[in-house]
């Protein structure tokens, strides 16, 4: 019995570095995306294609507006990137800041000059007519 006692906490000691590096794996957020925003219009189903090098983002968005490129940065589970837009030859930058779950992404987009807008996205699936999951 004494022995059971002493193995149980070995073991969880053992597991600990185990948990640790799971959570501390990076992300990828490359690949195609499905992203609503609530706009005071209402919702806009917009598509963002990202592309993640490290902690660098490019990519863009493609909505019935066009498509804009886009330029951030992914640390951890923090997304924050920024594209500009042309709304009637004005031009206005939208910064995005967001958190990662999975395949969720969760944040605001800050249009400059009108406020703040929430969103979702989710990862599209892989295959046929889909985005591509990466390696998280």
């Amino acid at each position: 019995m004494r022995k059971l006692v002493l193995l149980v906490p070995a073991i969880a000691l053992a597991a600990a570095p185990v948990a640790a590096q799971e959570a501390a794996r990076p992300v990828n957020i490359t690949g195609a995306w499905e992203m609503t925003v609530e706009s005071p219009q209402g919702q806009m189903v917009i598509t963002a294609n990202y592309r993640q090098e490290g902690e660098t983002l490019t990519g863009s968005h493609v909505s019935e507006m066009g498509e804009a490129p886009l330029k951030g940065t992914v640390k951890g589970a923090d997304v924050e990137y920024t594209l500009t837009i042309d709304m009637g030859g004005q031009q206005l930058a939208i910064v995005h800041k967001a958190r990662i779950d999975g395949d969720t992404l969760a944040g605001t987009a800050d249009v400059e000059g009108f406020g703040s807008m929430a969103f979702t996205a989710k990862r599209k699936p892989s295959g046929p007519g889909g985005g591509g999951s990466q390696a998280r």
